[in-house]
């Protein structure tokens, strides 16, 4: 048995980065790094760092079936999201994937940041122009744009710090 698996659901890429850095800052070499749709049950652990991108404020329904198939084991969340990017909407989507978690679980913490989306998204928003409130509009324009940069070397450095306290957290247990 892997003493981590980082599991993460990743359809621009920006999720894959802060699981590949979270990969990076485990020491232990019982460790893997695996993108959901390639899980299929095979890989067991003892404590998993589990990622998803946002999509409505909560996760993909291959990451609700990994959460809900867990048992006894230490559980750690991180994702990224283009909107929303407040510590308030960031604890929201920890409790919308924690929520899936049998209660024989431990949660050890999350970590999410803003991620880049694609350019579609922006087309749509700008063709909403006159249909819908023009400064509300702005605000999501204005986001949008802000998280092209993401996830950038802050967003992880503090993955990397993230992962570095889960391991401490799960060595004093």
């Amino acid at each position: 048995m892997l003493k981590y698996l980082v599991a993460y659901a990743s359809e621009t890429g920006n999720t894959k980065k802060i699981a590949e850095e979270i990969y990076n800052a485990i020491p232990d070499s019982r460790k893997e790094i695996i993108n959901i749709r390639s899980f299929a049950g095979l890989h067991e652990a003892e404590n998993y760092f589990i990622g998803f991108w946002a999509n409505c404020g909560t996760c993909s329904m291959e990451i609700i079936d990994l959460l809900s198939s867990l048992h006894g084991k230490n559980v750690a969340i991180f994702g990224t999201c283009g909107l929303g990017n407040t510590d308030a909407y960031y604890k929201k989507l920890e409790f919308a994937a924690t929520t899936w978690l049998p209660n024989d679980n431990k949660v050890l913490g999350s970590y999410f940041c803003q991620g880049r989306m694609p350019v579609e998204f922006r087309q749509k928003y700008e063709a909403c122009r006159g249909k819908c409130s023009d400064e509300q509009l702005q605000i999501v324009i204005d986001a949008y744009d802000k998280a092209k940069a993401h996830p950038d070397r802050q967003d992880l450095l503090r993955a990397h710090v993230f992962a570095s306290d889960i391991i401490k957290k799960i060595d004093s247990i």
